[in-house]
C-alpha cells in the first residue's frame, strides 16, 4: 500500500498544477495582462491609400464640422509626431479629407492631408468606431489600433501621453519602419 501512496502522490503533485490551470483557463478566471492603452482593431484594415508608406502613421477622418473632438483629435496629430524624439523621421500624421471638408493649413503644420475617396470613408466608417477616432497604421499600411476622441483638456493631454506610450513602444519593438 505504501507503494501505491507513494505513486499517487507524485502523480497528484504533477497533474493537480495542470488541472488546476486548465480550470482557470477554461471558465476565464485569468485575465492578461495588457499594456496598450489604445484599442486592438477586431480586423486590421488594409489601407494601401496611405500616403507614407513605411512609416508609423496617425490617421484621422476630418469631419464636416470640426468640434471639440475634432480639435483635440488635430492637437495630437500635430503633437505626437514631434514628442515621439529621436525616431520623429519613422512617424507621420495623415488628415483624411474630402472636397468638402478641407481643414486649415495653419492648424495642421506636420500633418498630411490625402483626400480621400468616397470607398475609403465608408471603409473607416464601417470600423468599430468609425470616424469618431485616431487610429495609428502600421508601416505595411494595415490600420490597427484605434483611440477614441475624448473631450476636456485633460483628456485631450491624457489621450495624447496614451497614444505616445504605444507608439514608442511600437517603434522599439518593430523590425519595420
Amino acid at each position: 500500500m505504501k507503494k501505491h501512496g507513494t505513486l499517487l502522490l507524485l502523480l497528484s503533485a504533477f497533474l493537480l498544477p495542470v488541472a488546476l490551470a486548465k480550470l482557470v483557463l477554461d471558465l476565464n478566471w485569468y485575465q492578461g495582462g495588457v499594456t496598450n492603452r489604445g484599442e486592438l482593431l477586431s480586423t486590421p484594415v488594409a489601407a494601401d491609400w496611405l500616403g507614407q508608406k513605411g512609416k508609423w502613421q496617425l490617421v484621422y477622418l476630418m469631419p464636416d464640422e470640426c468640434d471639440e473632438l475634432c480639435a483635440g483629435a488635430l492637437f495630437n496629430l500635430r503633437q505626437i509626431p514631434l514628442a515621439v524624439g529621436a525616431g520623429q523621421d519613422r512617424v507621420g500624421s495623415v488628415l483624411l479629407v474630402t472636397e468638402t471638408n478641407q481643414a486649415d493649413d495653419d492648424q495642421l503644420q506636420g500633418v498630411e492631408q490625402v483626400l480621400a475617396p468616397d470607398h475609403i470613408i465608408e471603409q473607416l466608417r464601417t470600423l468599430e468606431y468609425g470616424a469618431r477616432a485616431i487610429y495609428i497604421a502600421d508601416p505595411l499600411g494595415n490600420v490597427m489600433m484605434a483611440y477614441p476622441l475624448v473631450k476636456g483638456r485633460a483628456a485631450i493631454l491624457a489621450q495624447g501621453k496614451d497614444l505616445l506610450r504605444d507608439l514608442k513602444r511600437l517603434l522599439k519593438v518593430s523590425k519595420i519602419g
